[in-house]
């Protein structure tokens, strides 16, 4: 026979269950809380929040409705693809068939969508899986970006505007400087022992003059195309490149006489065959300018595989660059000190970086005064899409 519970016992127990009583509605509590915490942030949330479940809306934020300019309650219940423009629909289905085989989409894209007055908005969109009451759902948060596509589409615009106004200008330009700078030449030629020596210095300084403004509206010309044109991407010898563009140059280069130092092998790359001839006619004629002042001028090409990129370079042991003007030096128009009594029209470097970034790549410089300057390059092994409208959203302009 059993021992009845003492008193003692029983107290004892009912001790025990008032402080686990006490702990649940501890935790009750917090959990009420936590719940109006975090009810408080989704409600307050400018971000749209909301809840899609078997491909119907359970749950809206405020934001959210307001996006699309619902009600809330005209949201519970509809079929969340019906806020999605027509022509993103595919886009949108793909990415929910993804996540249903357990595939890993992108975390965050841009579609457009339908409001409730059927005008089209812009949203970047970002939705994970979970669990809501039980059952498989997909959490989703829309931010509008409708102003930022309409300034982005107009920002567009400008740019083609601006190089088709560009390319208009420069190609009227450069027939009548041609013409002046050939009728300078043959009035110097022809009629130079009539002129005394002021008038002959004024020839000169035209016919300078002619000549640099002629180099600016061929740079211009180039700069402009670059932005117009799509990359003719084809397999190509970088070795046979470079020997064109030295080959080229050699007279400049015998002028100077700078030292040119190649690799007896280079690799075959992906590349625009005009385009990169005249990245390394560039480079190396930026290079020129920078030696001129050294006993011995040497100028180096080299290569170095850095998988999945091609890394070309091209050293010199001329005057050096500031490491504050590196950066700057890239940039249209832009000239440094030493450079303004050179010849040039500060778009060499500006075209170089247009067309490394139009093939996918990055372009940049390491030098200190004095010790010479590498300018680096580098190619995708792998042939990329153009990325010239790419490049457009990055530059505020054309020019």
């Amino acid at each position: 026979m059993e021992d009845k519970p003492t008193v003692e016992d029983l107290q004892e127990q009912v001790k025990r269950l008032s402080k686990e009583l006490g702990r649940l509605e501890q935790t009750e509590t917090a959990l009420r809380e936590s719940e109006e915490k975090y009810k408080k942030l989704v409600e307050n949330s400018l971000t749209g929040i909301y809840i899609d479940q078997g491909g119907k809306i359970v749950f809206a934020n405020e934001q959210f409705a307001d996006i699309y300019g619902y009600s809330r309650k005209e949201l519970m219940g509809m079929e969340s693809r019906g806020l999605v423009h027509p022509e993103d629909r595919g886009l949108t289905d793909e990415m929910r068939t993804k996540r249903l085989r357990g595939e890993e989409p992108p975390a965050e894209y841009e579609a457009r969508g339908l409001t409730k007055k059927g005008e089209t908005i812009w949203v970047k969109r970002r939705n994970t899986d979970i669990e809501f009451e039980g059952k498989p759902a997909i959490l989703g948060n829309v931010v509008e970006i409708t102003e930022q596509k309409r300034n982005e589409e107009r920002l567009r615009q400008t740019n083609e505007e601006l190089q088709d106004f560009v390319h208009v200008v420069s190609h009227d330009l450069k027939t009548p400087v041609v013409s002046v700078y050939g009728f300078s030449e043959r009035l110097r030629k022809n009629y130079a022992h009539t002129l005394d020596e002021k008038a002959k210095s004024y020839l000169e300084h035209i016919m300078s003059s002619a000549a640099r403004m002629e180099a600016l509206v061929s740079d211009l010309l180039a700069f402009s195309r670059i932005g117009r044109m799509v990359p003719e991407i084809e397999s190509h010898s970088s070795l046979d490149i470079v020997e064109k563009v030295i080959s080229d140059l050699k007279g400049r280069l015998k002028e100077n006489g700078v030292e040119m130092v190649v690799p007896e092998e280079l690799p075959d790359i992906s590349c625009d065959r005009e385009r990169l001839h005249q990245v390394f006619q560039n480079l190396i004629v930026n290079a020129v300018k920078f030696t001129r002042t050294r006993e011995s001028p040497r100028i180096e090409i080299g290569y170095e595989d850095k998988d999945p990129f091609h890394q070309f370079y091209v050293r010199d042991n001329g005057i050096g660059i500031d490491p504050e003007d590196q950066e700057k030096i890239f940039e249209k128009f832009e000239r440094l000190e030493q450079e303004k009594d050179e010849e040039g029209t500060g778009l060499g470097l500006a075209i170089v970086k247009r067309i490394i970034q139009s093939h996918g790549g990055e372009v940049w410089v390491e030098s200190e005064k004095e010790t010479g300057a590498t300018f680096y390059f580098t190619l995708p092994k792998e042939p990329q899409a153009d990325q010239s409208s790419a490049d457009e959203t990055r530059e505020e302009s054309t020019l």
